[in-house]
């Protein structure tokens, strides 16, 4: 636009988020320009500051080499005057603590500390599969990034693969790990299996103020974590976990399908929750670490939550017409088996729904199968297969009673492995902008419907 100033234009970038973040005004990408609510803060903030010492200045040296001439202050008065009012009109309507502390739909601080500038990302087990791809993500996003673990050669190694710094040390040592997390703002951990590392690092992140992200897939660990709740929300902490495919793209679903049934019958209670599973050949390829958490896990039980308590149920074989099927929102009517996921916890603080039940394709399962009992045990997909592969997911809500009422959906995504490092990476920014809500979250909890464009995935309600 003819005449437009660098602080009109800023200014203009800094109403249209404000407007979005607390009124859900779309914001116009042109308009915004790639600026973030706490750039454009720091930005006002700098402004006036090299404004007063123009003016600091001015006046100084007024007395030795003559005064400043009128239109040169008149100029300097009106940046000053123009930058002040900016940022003033960019605030009016909202009051200036709600660019530092907010309250999320629940009533929870949102955020509660100050940025930090100095603290950048910790990411422990980086030498993983999960974890190089995060790395790599991470560095290739430009976030401030040490890479950690417990083999120094290995994390030596990935942090000259990657130019990035490196520390390294065991989750026993509690001196070392939270010497390591004091330096953070985020720990993303990536060490499994989580059931017997999380506990470490949670509580470090919460004696050192950091916030928590993993990357576990195990219902026992989200339950766990859960109960670090209170101390957390009192800290301003966020502790955040089944960032990676597990739960994310389920998480999504589950959150916007129940949302769904709400608007659709605000008369009815959502009592029940089915999710299902499906890829295709390359999405269903695993990696090491996952293979031997599933090697690992407890046989011959499913786990399903039931009035709201996750409970054991002994596996039974059941007959194949007897077999319930889905067709994913695409017409495939795929035969689906009960499956252990990490969505009976996480689904259950996401929509409040106290039963909740889990399937996989009988054709995905037994490509897991195939993987996990594979001789030629690769570290996981290569970069061709994690660009091919896809998932699929479905979910119905429904109601009990005799007035039966039902809401479904379902949704696609990149595989696994991608929407995993796409996913927390993108969580970490919003972090790092201070864009989290304090206390314990799942991916839906904290960023609700968001995750759908921020990850690559497409939804049918």
């Amino acid at each position: 636009m003819a005449g437009e100033t660098e602080t009109d234009r800023v200014t203009a970038a800094m109403v249209a988020l404000l407007e979005k973040k607390h009124k859900g005004v779309k914001a116009p990408v042109d308009v915004i320009d790639k600026w973030t609510l706490l750039a454009l803060q720091q930005y006002f903030e700098s402004q006036a500051y090299l404004n007063s010492m123009l003016m600091s200045s001015s006046e100084d040296d007024g007395s030795a080499e003559g005064a400043v001439g009128e239109s040169e202050a008149d100029e300097a008065d009106e940046v000053q005057a123009s930058t002040a009012c900016a940022a003033k009109d960019a605030r009016a309507s909202i009051p200036i603590q709600a660019l530092k502390v907010e309250d999320d739909d629940e009533g929870r601080p949102r955020q509660k500390r100050e940025a930090r500038d100095d603290r950048g990302v910790l990411i422990y087990g980086a030498t993983g599969y999960t974890g190089r791809l995060i790395s790599k993500a991470c560095r290739d996003a430009g976030l401030d990034v040490t890479v950690a673990g417990r083999n120094a050669a290995s994390v030596r190694a990935l942090a000259l693969e990657l130019g990035l710094p490196s520390v390294s040390f065991s989750l026993d040592n509690e001196a070392a790990l939270d010497e390591a997390v004091g330096r953070a703002a985020v720990v993303v951990h990536c060490a499994g299996p989580f059931a017997q590392t999380y506990s470490a690092v949670v509580e470090s992140c919460l004696r050192k103020g950091a916030h928590y992200v993993d990357i576990n897939g195990e219902i026992e660990v989200i339950e766990a974590i859960s109960k670090y709740a209170q101390e957390a929300e009192e800290k301003g902490l966020m502790l955040l976990p089944a960032a990676g495919f597990d739960v994310v793209p389920s998480d999504t679903l589950a959150h916007l399908v129940a949302e769904r049934f709400k608007s659709c019958y605000p008369a009815h209670f959502p009592s029940k929750l089915e999710i299902f599973f499906h890829y295709n050949d390359q999405g269903a390829l695993i990696s090491r670490g996952t293979k031997n958490v599933m090697k690992g896990g407890k046989r011959g039980v499913y786990y399903e939550r039931q009035d709201g308590k996750v409970v054991e149920i002994p596996a039974k074989p059941t007959p194949l017409k007897e077999r319930k099927r889905c067709d994913y929102g695409r017409g495939l009517g795929l035969t689906v088996k009960q499956a252990n996921m990490a969505d009976v916890s996480s689904a259950y603080f996401s929509t409040g729904i106290p039963n909740i039940k889990c399937f996989m394709s009988d054709i995905a399962s037994m490509r897991q199968l195939r993987c996990v009992l594979a001789k030629d045990q690769t570290d996981g997909p290569d970069a061709a297969e994690n660009e091919e592969g896809k998932s699929f997911l479905f979910a119905t809500v429904s109601s009990d009673g005799k007035s039966h009422r039902h809401v479904s959906g379902s949704l696609a995504c990149p595989a696994p492995y991608k929407i995993t490092y796409v996913a927390v990476v993108w969580i970490l920014q919003e972090i790092l902008q201070e864009n989290f809500k304090a206390g314990f979250c799942t991916p839906a909890l904290a960023y609700g419907d968001a995750l759908v464009g921020a990850c690559g995935m497409k939804h049918d309600l």
